[in-house]
């Protein structure tokens, strides 16, 4: 059974599980589009229906799910991030509601599931996962976002908590890689944005500043940093789609776009084989020497970083700023097929 045939299934199942009003938290209209594309990596009460609220066998039938859709390492990844909400409540002096548990997480299915076209959510703090289905096949596997807080618990010479690690260390191996021009054309900025520059747009737009993409209260504070970076710095950070930052693989040594491609991986291989060969060939094929890398901020493990990964079919950003360094987060999009993007609007001009 291929995953899409899986992952409906399994998506069917955990409906099939739900009683008395879970239901009408759980299943929204695929119609919704603003509801479907609307997604954030911070603490907020969004649609769903949380595991907090789901009984234990519901809450096995939801994990069934998300771990279907993901690679092994993903889903220890997202597990693991989940878990730490406990240490977070701690950091924060011990709340005792349920702002912070690892049961705030909200699952919701957009449609019914085999329908010719349908979808999921599974959203909370720093774990963001999207999947869009349409005529029994995965249409779009993002956004996907996992992040971490903490990032790292160290002890001694050891790590008890690192679930982010390959996301920086391959990034940094690259930039390591790098020296004379090719290193200066990577760094475009001495100073790091306090978060992503696209943070949680429900479309990626054709370009935007630091601070640019309407956020809610909560995160005023990371807005006005955003806004506040130098003018010059600031424009050096702009996303553009058509003119993409920092040093294309163009001009890289074979070395170094092996790197590259190894970093590329981090975020294909979050995804099950054989879902992430067929997202690796579309990057192949849109072209690997059209990718581009670009780091902004300080260079040294633990002080404030943030890269992007730009290519013809994917961008990645990931940012380590916040909480003294200890904060990361990273997702993958796709400008053109984030929630269904193009392959929806084809289904619908094809006469379905």
């Amino acid at each position: 059974m291929d995953i899409a045939s899986r992952m409906t299934d399994a998506a069917s199942a955990w409906l099939d599980s739900l009683a008395e009003d879970q239901p009408a938290k759980a299943s929204l209209s695929f119609g919704d589009t603003e509801e479907r594309t609307s997604w954030a990596y911070f603490p907020r009460m969004t649609k769903g229906l949380p595991l907090l609220e789901m009984g234990a066998r519901q809450q096995k039938l939801a994990h069934a799910l998300i771990a279907g859709a993901l690679s092994f390492q993903a889903y220890a990844k997202v597990v693991t991030v989940m878990a730490s909400e406990s240490l977070v409540n701690v950091m924060e002096r011990g709340r005792l509601d349920a702002f912070r548990d690892p049961r705030r997480y909200f699952l919701a299915v957009f449609g019914s599931p085999g329908d010719e076209r349908w979808g999921w959510r599974f959203e909370g703090h720093h774990v963001v996962l999207n999947f869009t289905l349409a005529d029994g096949e995965i249409a779009s596997p993002t956004p996907l976002f996992i992040g971490a807080q903490p990032a790292e618990v160290p002890h001694g010479h050891s790590m008890v908590l690192r679930p982010c690690a390959e996301e920086e260390d391959a990034a940094r191996e690259l930039l390591g890689s790098l020296d004379g021009d090719r290193r200066r054309r990577a760094i475009i900025a001495d100073v790091a944005p306090p978060d992503f520059v696209l943070m949680n747009s429900p479309v990626v737009p054709n370009a935007a500043l630091p601070g640019d993409i309407e956020a809610p209260p909560l995160l005023a504070n990371i807005v006005a940093e955003a806004k506040a970076i130098p003018p010059q710095q600031r424009e050096t950070l702009r996303f553009e789609r058509a003119r993409p930052r920092g040093l294309p693989a163009s001009v890289m040594d074979k070395a170094q776009a092996k790197l590259l491609s190894e970093l590329v991986d981090v975020y294909v291989e979050r995804l099950p084989e054989p879902l992430a060969a067929i997202e690796r060939e579309r990057i192949d094929r849109a072209g690997i020497d059209a990718i581009h890398f670009a780091w902004a901020g300080e260079t040294e493990r633990r002080r404030p970083h943030y890269y992007r990964l730009q290519g013809p079919s994917f961008l990645v950003e990931y940012d380590n700023t916040q909480n003294d360094v200890n904060h990361v987060h990273s997702v993958w999009r796709d400008p053109d097929r984030d929630f269904g993007g193009d392959l929806l609007r084809d289904h619908v001009r094809s006469g379905h």
